[in-house]
């Protein structure tokens, strides 16, 4: 009778066979946590967001001397804290001309907007060609920005030697209220540290966005209060006159959004209150405002990428609406 073999390898047991399988399930997880990370951070752009920061006075403005790559486009914040190239305070040759264009996330043109396509950059080159000497247009903005915002960083910051000033508002901006919050490192869109990755930005900061409803919370609203208004309105005089006072020409833009110009193509000569309010506020103390309803209307949903924002064709229309309204 043949004898077993005693040396012959015996079943797998069962306690190797389970940390084989977890071995090989983390691996996995590794595998794919990895390539959910390269998939978010170079095809999606995620992981390398804009910084922004609290200020007693400003209530947010984006951090200095940032470099950012946001879903494929290049975003530059200078030493002053605008969306545009970075230049010294003052002029150092005598043939530069400055425009200084001060708004919202309209002209700050946000994520979505190359360095080379926001409003400023494109001014900056053709302005140059029209004038024939050197320009520098700066940005002063950040997304949900308003009067009582901008006038507290001119106020600090001053003019830098600008030549024009341009002051591009949108109805809301004659009693907007939103722009008083600290929202830096509190609202997602407005960090104030980099993500860990660009993988637990996406499930933090955009998943959540994905699975809940759309919410207006956020956006700048107008109010009632008679004295928000009043404080508002009075921001954009004193922006104005600050202009003035430096020998700088002021120009003030008022920018539609989409429900504005279907409402005012539903009921002809209609304009929005708030536009009204700041237009008499800029004509009393002698500034010129451009009304953009006419390149906005022609241009329609092409310039616009939501109800607010533009799109690439729509900051080539505020770029040339501001080169042929400069005083």
């Amino acid at each position: 009778m043949e004898q077993p073999d005693n040396n012959a390898p015996g079943p797998v047991s069962r306690p190797i066979r389970w940390r084989r399988l977890t071995v090989w399930a983390f691996a996995a997880v590794l595998a794919l946590a990895g390539a959910s990370e390269l998939v978010c951070r170079y095809k999606l752009g995620l992981g390398d967001p804009p910084l922004s920061m609290s200020d007693p006075e400003m209530a947010y403005l984006f951090k200095p001397n940032q470099t950012c790559s946001r879903f494929g486009n290049r975003i530059h914040y200078n030493a002053y804290s605008m969306r545009s190239d970075d230049f010294p305070l003052h002029k150092t040759n005598k043939d530069e001309f400055r425009v200084m264009v001060i708004g919202d996330s309209v002209i700050n043109g946000g994520a979505m907007t190359d360095q080379t396509q926001v409003c400023t950059s494109i001014l900056q080159i053709e302005l140059a060609k029209k004038l024939n000497r050197p320009v520098v247009a700066g940005n002063i903005s950040a997304g949900g920005w308003g009067p009582l915002n901008e006038w507290p960083y001119v106020k600090r910051n001053g003019l830098f030697d600008a030549d024009v000033v341009v002051i591009v508002l949108s109805s809301h901006d004659a009693s907007s209220l939103f722009q008083t919050r600290q929202i830096a490192g509190i609202d997602p869109s407005f960090p104030d540290q980099k993500p860990l990755c660009a993988l637990s930005e996406a499930l933090t900061r955009y998943l959540p966005s994905v699975t809940k409803a759309p919410s207006n919370e956020g956006y700048q609203v107008g109010t009632d209060d008679p004295k928000v208004a009043a404080a508002c309105l009075d921001a954009v005089k004193q922006m104005a006159s600050a202009a003035g006072r430096i020998g700088a020409k002021s120009l003030v833009i008022l920018h539609w959004t989409q429900t504005e110009l279907k409402q005012a193509a539903a009921t002809p000569g209609w304009r929005p209150k708030g536009h009204l309010e700041i237009e008499a506020a800029a004509r009393e103390i002698g500034t010129p405002v451009v009304d953009l309803y006419a390149q906005e209307s022609a241009g329609a949903t092409a310039i616009y990428r939501d109800d607010i924002h533009l799109g690439v064709a729509g900051h080539q229309m505020i770029a040339k609406a501001i080169l042929e309204g400069i005083p």
